[in-house]
């Protein structure tokens, strides 16, 4: 038996578990990343006296060369510093949005929640997740000529926030004066639903907090449900970029940590009428169906095939 630590790096929490050969995460866990002073350290207060052979860590942030650059935390994650530190045999290092599309076969229809009208995807055909968290993640799964598949990630928080419509151009204009670059990360994030509602309320005040947004907006404020309808409508029109992009007729994945929280209050009609906002492509978006991730941490189920070296069933 082969015990492989897995581990989702956010900006704010650090998820653990293990996989026995491959299989399903077991013992999963969660510790805040500010109460420790690295990842080694984590990873050792989680485990304990529990001897791991391979691990694989999924990091919030570009990786290249076994080593990761955390966007959102100032740590350097080394692949070769983990596997010193746990005494393991491999570690696979990982973005955390590679993870979560090497998930995307592994999960059933209990572990999600449509947004279109019904989500019958194409099963054979390329598939995007992509998410609002600390930042704003997303991943392609392409399917490979010899069966399998193959996770592409990139940086595509960082790509510039188009403007659909007039309002938008103001709103955008207002915050290029005050950033400069206005990145889908900057809107489509948790800080990103308080910035939106500090910007819709005129304010330089700070804005309270994104749960604090979420909950006026569950009691009706006018101000706070307006916030959340841009802030559905910007994650649209990345989605839609993303599914033009890869022809993701196997589907859009909505994940990360900021839309379970939204509940109710995220706009799925909005996410909608712009997602097919794309005057002749329109019919072509129609046909992609989206789904919510309602997984509790399908980066875990992604990182037990990484572990092993096989990325889930193919087509």
């Amino acid at each position: 038996m082969t015990l492989a630590l897995l581990s989702d790096l956010g900006g704010t929490n650090i998820r653990f578990a293990l996989s026995r050969d491959g299989g399903p995460p077991e013992a999963p866990d969660a510790l805040a990343a500010d109460d420790h002073p690295s990842f080694e350290d984590a990873a050792r207060r989680y485990l304990g006296e529990t001897p791991v052979n391979l691990a694989a860590v999924a990091v919030a942030g570009p990786v290249a060369d076994g080593r990761a650059v955390m966007t959102n935390r100032d740590w350097t994650i080394d692949a070769a510093s983990i596997a010193d530190a746990l005494g393991v045999e491999r570690v696979r290092l990982v973005n955390d949005f590679e993870a979560q599309a090497l998930s995307l076969p592994c999960l059933t229809e209990s572990d999600l929640s449509p947004v279109s009208n019904g989500f019958a995807p194409d099963a054979l055909a390329p598939k995007v997740v992509l998410g609002p968290g600390t930042g704003f993640g997303a991943a392609a799964l392409l399917p490979e000529p010899g069966g399998g598949w193959r996770a592409v990630c990139g940086e595509a928080g960082h790509m510039t926030l188009a403007a659909a419509n007039e309002t938008e151009t103001m709103l955008l204009a207002e915050l290029r004066q005050e950033f400069g670059h206005v990145s889908v990360e900057r809107l489509v994030s948790g800080s990103g639903l308080a910035l939106l509602y500090r910007v819709l309320s005129g304010k330089r005040s700070p804005a309270p907090a994104p749960e604090e947004v979420t909950a006026r907006a569950a009691a009706g404020e006018p101000l706070a449900m307006a916030a959340i309808g841009h802030f559905s409508r910007f994650l649209a029109t990345a989605a839609s970029d993303l599914a033009l992009v890869f022809a993701a007729s196997g589907g859009v994945y909505l994940s990360g940590g900021i839309l379970p929280r939204l509940g109710a209050c995220f706009d799925r009609a909005a996410y909608m009428a712009r997602f097919t906002d794309k005057g002749r492509f329109r019919d072509f978006l129609r046909a992609i169906p989206s789904a919510l991730v309602t997984h509790p941490a399908p980066a875990l189920v992604g990182l037990a095939a990484a572990a092993f070296q096989r990325p889930g069933p193919g087509p």
